[in-house]
């Protein structure tokens, strides 16, 4: 169960949508919600260690460092305010460091991370999309909910929609979802694809159904043939059921047919008018350093 959820702060309309879902979890699952901010040191100083930096530039360094605290202060000033205002117990954290490494320690703590499904943690500039959440999709110990600027509102009662393939990914991220009981947010569905025949889909269908029934959660199938874009079918169909909450498992594909082909995750989390939640598992094989993991378009 949903006890604590960390919530990435920046200065972005993306990162206000995802305090608002927060504070609204927070209040239903009346649960911590823990702001952070983090100061991108790295960015500003480059390749070189901070005491080989040149006389000129550390003048400029140390500046760009003072602007950047301050403003992530402000972040975390108005966050507070948000919190107090809605009656929602907060806790602040300010880090120095790379944002997604960052992100990743303090997530050891909590239960779920929530981000903007676009990131701006480079304070010395607002106009510079970061890709945190990227490398955090590709490496999380927790799973993440990435929020859209605008959400599509359907009031109290908006359900889950639940995309199922029957791979690792997606049996990860159902088990997460069953975790984390966000179920209580409405009416579940569970949306299966099947290459080419309809039968199957069913099956893998009936496979996730039932595992949620044996955790008290009751689910209504959808069973189609893969279609031509299936990212479009799965937000369709969350529009046809009224989901506020598509669940997803992230970055199913090897990343070498990734990066040619795309993935349905990276579509339907670029075009997506809900939050997204998703969960990745980390293969053996994808074991590396986060600060390896390239963006992938």
């Amino acid at each position: 169960m949903v006890r604590s959820i960390l919530v990435g702060l920046d200065e972005s309309s993306y990162s206000q949508a995802a305090v608002a879902v927060g504070i609204e979890w927070a209040k239903r699952f009346d649960c911590m919600l823990v702001g952070i901010g983090v100061i991108d040191e790295p960015s500003m100083r480059g390749p070189q260690a901070r005491e080989r930096l040149t006389p000129s530039y550390k003048a400029v360094y140390d500046g760009l460092v003072a602007e950047a605290s301050h403003r992530v202060d402000q972040v975390l000033e108005q966050f507070t305010l948000k919190c107090s205002d809605e009656g929602v117990s907060c806790k602040l954290l300010e880090d120095v460091g790379c944002p997604c490494e960052q992100i990743m320690l303090e997530a050891q703590r909590y239960d779920l991370i929530v981000l903007g499904q676009k990131s701006f943690f480079q304070f010395e500039t607002t106009s510079r999309e970061c890709d945190t959440l990227d490398k955090l999709l590709h490496a999380t110990p927790r799973p993440v909910v990435a929020v859209p600027q605008h959400c599509r509102d359907y009031g109290d009662g908006a359900g889950v929609l639940i995309a199922y393939d029957g791979s690792l990914q997606s049996t990860r991220a159902l088990q997460a979802f069953v975790s984390s009981e966000l179920n209580a947010l409405g009416d579940v569905h569970v949306l299966c694809f099947h290459k080419t025949c309809k039968l199957e889909a069913s099956k893998i269908a009936d496979r996730a159904v039932e595992f949620l029934r044996f955790h008290d959660i009751l689910a209504t199938p959808h069973t189609m043939t893969t279609p031509s874009c299936a990212s479009d079918a799965i937000l369709d169909a969350a529009k046809q059921v009224g989901a506020g909450l598509i669940v997803m498992g992230s970055y199913g594909r090897n990343s070498l047919v990734e990066f040619f082909l795309g993935s349905v995750t990276r579509k339907v989390l670029e075009t997506t008018d809900v939050p997204l939640f998703l969960y990745h598992y980390l293969l053996k094989n994808e074991q590396r350093c986060s600060n390896g993991w390239r963006r992938l378009h």
